[in-house]
């Protein structure tokens, strides 16, 4: 059951729910679009935004997020790839990777490097995918998710009009900030509809398979071990939309909620997943059962876009 909030953030998680309950890819493909969307609609130009949006939003234009490098995941304080001044913008030298929507982009939104050590000196820019210098590698292979591309990108000598800034430059670390609050809630999004299916799953499967003359959903052993999936999945759920009312109201505890949500609703999907395959045994492994591969993919929730541990981090500081 999908419970959104009256909002626009509350309206979107629950169609991101109801998406990743039949295919978490596609899922999570609309929450990154509609999460470079916003980042362009809020940070960019007006001109630039007037271009851009429009074809964003109809999905006319694919758009890639270009955060971590080979050796830089969730701290952006030390982001490697330099921007350096030109007389008409910026030049960039480096390498992004696991940049999702990459192979099929048309626009890549990427932090770089234009001053000193530290969050204070990232800057987030606009490029155009076909920009001279841009080398998009072949996609990655996944355990999970495949449908959604991944690559990695070298950017070499690439030339990067003022124009193109997002926000202001060596602010880029507020940019990032917006994107992970709306980011966090999107993925929460995504892990309740994974963690659902699995449960309505498991839930049918305990009421045809007989052992001991009756349904195992009635074996107490089996019984309870639904109850606290369903209990968990609820939980998740409401700690979700709470965030997306917060965000969508405005309020001052948004980075912190959204956070709450993205770490429990991921280990939610983790718990229920895994445990939906422990309810259905080796029937779990058959070919074309979905239980065991949302298992996976609810591994990924739990490390995309800050790990659970970084969540905590986050949580922790705002105490």
């Amino acid at each position: 059951m999908v419970a959104g909030g009256s909002g626009a953030v509350g309206e979107f998680c629950a169609g991101v729910e109801i998406i990743a309950g039949q295919w978490l890819a596609l899922a999570e493909s609309v929450h990154l679009q509609t999460l470079i969307a916003l980042t362009v609609a809020r940070h960019a130009a007006p001109a630039v935004a007037g271009t851009l949006v429009p074809g964003l939003t109809r999905g006319t234009v694919i758009g890639a997020n270009c955060v971590s490098e080979p050796e830089v995941g969730s701290d952006m304080g030390v982001i490697a790839l330099r921007a350096e001044r030109t007389d008409t913008g910026f030049r960039l030298n480096g390498t992004k990777t696991w940049a999702g929507h990459a192979p099929v982009a048309d626009v890549l939104v990427v932090y770089a490097r234009t001053s000193a050590a530290g969050l204070g000196g990232i800057t987030c820019l606009l490029v155009d995918a076909d920009t001279p210098g841009v080398l998009i590698r072949p996609a990655l292979r996944k355990h999970s998710a495949s449908a959604l591309p991944s690559a990695d990108i070298d950017f070499r000598d690439v030339a990067v009009p003022a124009e193109r800034v997002l926000g202001r430059v060596n602010r880029g670390a507020r940019v990032a900030e917006d994107m992970f609050t709306q980011g966090r809630v999107g993925l929460g999004a995504c892990a309740v509809g994974l963690a659902e299916a699995a449960l309505r799953r498991a839930v049918d499967y305990a009421k045809r398979r007989i052992q001991f003359g009756t349904p195992i959903i009635r074996h107490q052993a089996i019984g309870h071990l639904l109850a606290d999936m369903a209990t968990q999945v609820a939980a998740a759920r409401h700690l979700l939309y709470r965030a997306c009312a917060e965000i969508d109201g405005g309020g001052d505890e948004a980075g912190l909620l959204s956070a709450q949500a993205k770490l429990f609703a991921s280990d939610t999907a983790m718990r229920v997943t895994t445990d939906a395959v422990q309810v259905l045994g080796a029937a779990a492994y058959r070919d074309g059962e979905p239980v065991e591969r949302w298992m996976r993919e609810a591994k990924l929730l739990q490390i995309i876009q800050g790990t659970d541990q970084i969540q905590r981090n986050a949580i922790a500081a705002r105490l």
